[in-house]
């Protein structure tokens, strides 16, 4: 069964299944899942819990000792595996497969920081799937972020000025978690009055979530407004245009190696780190002038090196606004 995160409460309180796998890169909501998966284990009675986090050398072999072992008076447990990162081992994946397939009195929970496609294909994930829950958690699209940011404040019993709400949307840059924090403190310092954006400023700190990746993000989505605010902003944290120019440089190729590509390019965006929504993004990029924009680079890391005579920050400012730039297919698709 597939579920989203906002629909696993409504599972949970039709009766717990034997096995979930909570997957995504959007940590507040990840671990509000995990935490009411756990909340109604224990209300059914699974209070023993066993806590599994998966690093390099893991012993599956002894987690299957472990696992199948009960006590005197067997009752059911809650059996958590956490997972850091993507890395899924042969030997894990068939003993997850196996335990979700026959899973006794217990409970299952696998826990990834991200979800793709490809998961879904693998024999382990099916196995859950079948049996019990997936709940898939992707990134948050920009403009899915204030309707969520307003349904928060409303859970937390904070009243906005439509000012003051743009003002956070702006200020959290699509961090839930850090937006969350920010709002369970309002909650907590104005007590029910209703918060303008002067007293939202004064309150609350600035947790835009700026890097190089939000940069290049900004670029393929054609936004030239805020590429230039979040590179002012990445300057004044204290960056340099040399630390910078890395990731650019690195899409670029991708994208002229796209370029150059002929038929369905679904995997081959893959190989080269672009996955989900994001796929789409490049593909809509595809036909801007990479190679022209990859061979104006040199200027800028010149610059930024001191080989190059100019400001290396208005230099890269200029560059990525050139890139940042739609072909006349995108504009009319949009």
């Amino acid at each position: 069964m597939r579920v989203r995160a906002d629909q696993l409460d409504g599972q949970l309180r039709n009766g717990l299944r034997s096995s979930y796998l909570i997957a995504g890169s959007e940590p507040l909501l990840a671990i509000e899942a995990a935490d009411a998966l756990r909340q109604a284990a224990r209300n059914s009675g699974a209070t023993d819990r066993l806590v599994f986090d998966v690093g390099s050398g893991f012993d599956w072999d002894e987690w299957r000792i472990d696992v199948r072992s009960l006590g005197l008076f067997a009752q059911t447990r809650l059996i958590e595996v956490r997972f850091s990162n993507l890395k899924i081992t042969q030997g894990a994946a068939e003993a997850i497969g196996e335990f979700a397939r026959d899973p006794g009195l217990d409970i299952l929970l696998v826990t990834l920081p991200e979800w793709n496609k490809t998961l879904e294909r693998q024999d382990w994930v099916q196995a859950i799937d079948a049996t019990g829950v997936v709940v898939s958690i992707p990134p948050m699209n920009r403009d899915d972020f204030l309707p969520w940011l307003q349904r928060r404040a409303a859970r937390h019993k904070v009243q906005l000025t439509h000012d003051a709400m743009e003002e956070l949307n702006a200020r959290a840059e699509g961090n839930l978690l850090a937006a969350d924090q920010e709002l369970a403190k309002l909650a907590l310092l104005t007590s029910g009055q209703v918060v303008d954006v002067l007293t939202l400023v004064d309150l609350v700190a600035d947790h835009a979530r700026y890097d190089v990746q939000t940069l290049w993000e900004a670029v393929l989505r054609g936004d030239p407004e805020r590429v230039r605010h979040i590179l002012h902003a990445l300057r004044a944290e204290g960056e340099e245009p040399a630390g910078l120019l890395w990731y650019p440089i690195g899409q670029m190729q991708t994208l002229m190696m796209a370029s150059a590509m002929q038929g369905n390019l679904s995997n081959f965006w893959p190989t080269r780190g672009v996955f989900g929504s994001r796929m789409a993004l490049y593909q809509r990029a595809l036909d801007r002038p990479w190679a022209q924009l990859f061979r104006e680079a040199r200027i800028v890391d010149g610059a930024a090196k001191g080989r190059e005579a100019g400001d290396s920050w208005v230099l890269m400012e200029r560059w990525l606004l050139r890139a940042a730039i739609p072909t006349q297919a995108e504009r009319f698709a949009a």
